[in-house]
């Protein structure tokens, strides 16, 4: 009871941070992060233990397809160089160089230093996200945010296999061999999971099983994954891509409306949960330690922090500068013009570490030589990029001027038009009937507006005047019921038709929708 009294504030306290945050403009997990800390100090707070398997899979497999689910196929194909270099190489690059950092400074052994390495490497887009979405940035550089998201936490994964493994076996010269047999077996099997689950899901279309049966079948085909030997993080993303691409052509709006709120819950709550055991496992690894171990332990957490900051922008400036060079000497088409230098700063700044990093520490094994300086340098690289980055995010962008590409409006305007044309072919010429003549009014308000260069997304009047009488209907269904004028059942009903036609009526661009 203790302890579940204790998730309870923590998650209380998250919805004031939360609020905080869009106050603020800071990327909410920055106030999570001291959130976590803060309540660690707190003297009744209890200890909490979590399994290393079970981290893995409670964490990482929603985390991949959450991701999975937010990723552009088509970006990846267009973007594509930017990407490998940020999804592969350069979270090789950081292991390599927190790998060196570990073993010099640390004296930790290569495989610990290895694990540490791959733990720091990958950024989390969901930070960065927080704060870039109401800013805006260009599209490429947020493309570039989401994918880089979903495949360097495979990538920071599967090399974090590699070194528990390294670290776990005497004989190891197999290893590598193994997971390069087991990372295209668990993309094959999640791509197979992802073909059945297309054909079976349509059973718990309208239901609530819509939305649990996507948590089930990936944490199933993760733990599935594991036991058959194969690559769960390439399963699960392998899995997420073809269903999110695949998907939404045959789902209920009501099941796409749900699932995306039940999945935004989810992942905001093991992100808190997260934070928590984060802080917690800080201070039981602080009180371990001596006076005389404590600062050079904390000294060596901050020297791989500097490694981690410095490392990404090195890297993608080095990037930026081949990218530059190609497109000058060759021009190829399958290199697009790369982006100004200050974009560039933009993307290397936004590379704030979160749940996957997080989760990884968790599950190292118990066992493993210098676990605790691994786990505290882990936390320290993400309550530092968050704090340091996150709350300098903002002002760089601003400085620069880096505002939202102004390309998107106009394609989403051009898109918008094309989709009503479609929809008024629908109605027939002849018919002159009331109902028709009003859906021509409307969507021609809503093409008048999707004509207008300065803001294509703006409501049209159609969808002003609707949302006033949808506000006084709402008022009235109100006043019946507090009147005793309406059964319960009968209220619910009628205000969930209000809903969606709220939802319907107001805008993408109306900042009620905005997520925190």
């Amino acid at each position: 009871m203790h302890l579940f009294e204790s998730l309870d504030a923590i998650l209380l306290a998250a919805l004031l941070l939360l609020a905080l945050a869009r106050k603020l403009n800071v990327p909410y997990p920055t106030l999570l992060a001291a959130a976590g800390i803060g309540f660690a100090l707190l003297p009744f707070v209890p200890d909490i233990a979590v399994d290393p398997q079970l981290a893995l899979a409670l964490f990482i497999a929603p985390a991949l397809l959450h991701a999975a689910y937010h990723t552009s196929l088509r970006g990846l194909r267009r973007y594509w160089f930017p990407l490998v270099s940020l999804a592969v190489f350069a979270v090789i690059v950081t292991t390599a160089a927190v790998t060196f950092v570990g073993m010099a400074a640390g004296g930790l052994s290569f495989a610990a230093a290895f694990a540490l390495g791959a733990i720091v490497a990958p950024p989390d887009a969901a930070a960065a996200e927080a704060v870039l979405s109401e800013i805006g940035i260009p599209r490429r550089g947020m493309l570039l945010l989401q994918g880089e998201s979903l495949l360097n936490d495979a990538t920071a994964l599967l090399l974090f296999g590699l070194a528990v493994a390294m670290a776990n076996h005497t004989d190891t010269a197999a290893t590598p061999w193994v997971l390069a047999a087991a990372a295209p077996a668990g993309a094959l099997f999640g791509l197979a999971c992802g073909w059945a689950y297309l054909r079976i899901v349509p059973i718990f279309a309208g239901t609530l099983g819509s939305s649990l049966a996507d948590f089930a079948v990936t944490f199933a085909i993760w733990l599935a994954a594991e036991r058959l030997h194969l690559s769960p993080v390439l399963a699960v993303v392998a899995f997420g891509l073809l269903v999110a691409q695949r998907r939404p052509a045959g789902q209920p709006a009501r099941d796409r409306i749900q699932s995306k709120a039940v999945w935004a819950a989810a992942v905001l709550v093991l992100n808190v949960v997260a934070f928590l055991l984060m802080g917690l496992q800080s201070r039981d690894i602080v009180s371990k330690l001596s006076p005389s171990e404590r600062l050079p332990a904390l000294g060596f957490a901050l020297l791989v922090l500097v490694t981690v900051l410095i490392v990404r922008l090195a890297w993608v400036f080095l990037v930026r500068a081949i990218e530059g060079v190609i497109v000058r000497r060759y021009a190829p088409a399958w290199l697009p013009e790369p982006p100004p230098w200050s974009a560039s700063l933009v993307l290397g700044w936004s590379g704030m570490r979160g749940l996957v990093t997080l989760a990884a520490a968790f599950a190292l094994p118990h066992a493993l030589p210098g676990r605790d300086l691994i786990v505290l340098s882990a936390f320290a690289v993400v309550i530092g990029t968050l704090v340091v980055q996150g709350l300098t995010l903002g002002p760089l962008i601003r400085w620069f001027g880096s505002d939202e590409d102004a390309g998107l409006a106009a394609k989403i305007g051009t898109a918008r038009r094309q989709v009503i044309h479609a929809g008024l072919h629908a109605l027939d010429d002849d018919d002159t009937s009331d109902a028709a003549n009003a859906l021509r009014v409307r969507y021609g308000a809503a093409h008048d507006v999707a004509s207008n260069a300065e803001d294509p997304q703006a409501p049209s009047e159609f969808d002003r005047l609707h949302l006033k009488v949808l506000e006084q209907q709402r008022a009235e269904l109100n006043t019946m019921r507090e009147s005793g004028d309406l059964a319960e059942d009968v209220y619910r009903r009628l205000l969930e038709e209000l809903d969606w036609s709220e939802v319907e009526a107001r805008s993408y661009s109306d900042n009620m929708l905005r997520s925190a």
